[in-house]
């Protein structure tokens, strides 16, 4: 019986080994993933310049500047803040122009900029990530 479960255990293993790849694994087993920092954005004055800047790493990457990132935006930004997506980070900036709470999510997408020829298609463990923010606009 005990013999019966390891070589199943074997088995498994092999097909694991064999359908996920070995970067897969590592990718998982060491948190190679993206990450948004989070931060407390500054409060917007009505009528006042404002910029902020959000920024973004993998983790347990040395190489995370190989990487390509992709940022979205989801939700309500005040009117007169804009953003622009930058390498490895995100910037709100503008003049805004009505007062209020304004919460919205920022995703981030990666994707590894020299894997011409790899069989991983996936260099991270997750594709991608989001988190939320808030900017207030106040007199």
């Amino acid at each position: 019986m005990i013999y019966l479960r390891k070589i199943r255990l074997v088995i498994i293993s092999i097909i694991c080994i064999t359908v996920c790849s070995c970067d897969e694994i590592y990718e998982c087993l060491f948190d190679i993933n993206p990450e948004i920092h989070k931060k407390q954005l500054s409060v917007a004055t009505l009528g006042e310049s404002y910029f902020e800047r959000i920024t973004a790493e993998i983790n347990n990457e040395v190489n995370d500047d190989d990487y390509l990132y992709y940022f979205e935006v989801v939700g309500e930004l005040p009117l007169g803040i804009y953003f622009e997506r930058n390498r490895r980070s995100i910037s709100f900036y503008g003049t805004p122009e009505v007062l209020g709470t304004y919460r919205f999510r920022v995703e981030l997408f990666v994707d590894y900029s020299y894997d011409y020829d790899s069989f991983d298609n996936s260099p991270t463990c997750e594709e991608s990530t989001s988190e939320r923010f808030t900017i207030i606009v106040e007199e």
